[in-house]
């Protein structure tokens, strides 16, 4: 009888152990899901303004080729 209560508890604690494990990495992926649609939602937003556009180095002397 000890043998099966043994055996019940070990399974009992696997289980514990599995759910808080999946519990962590349910948690962690809901963050980073969270956070990604935020960035979906508000992408970024980059100003050039036109000091930074005309003070660029272009180059518009590439040789034509035939």
């Amino acid at each position: 009888m000890s043998e099966i209560k043994g055996q019940f508890l070990g399974m009992i604690l696997v289980l514990a152990i599995f759910g808080a494990v999946a519990g962590i990495i349910y948690g962690a992926f809901q963050s980073a899901a969270q956070n990604v649609a935020s960035e979906i939602v508000n992408p970024p937003t980059v100003s050039v303004s036109e000091q930074n556009v005309t003070s660029m180095n272009y180059s518009w002397d590439a040789p034509i080729l035939h």
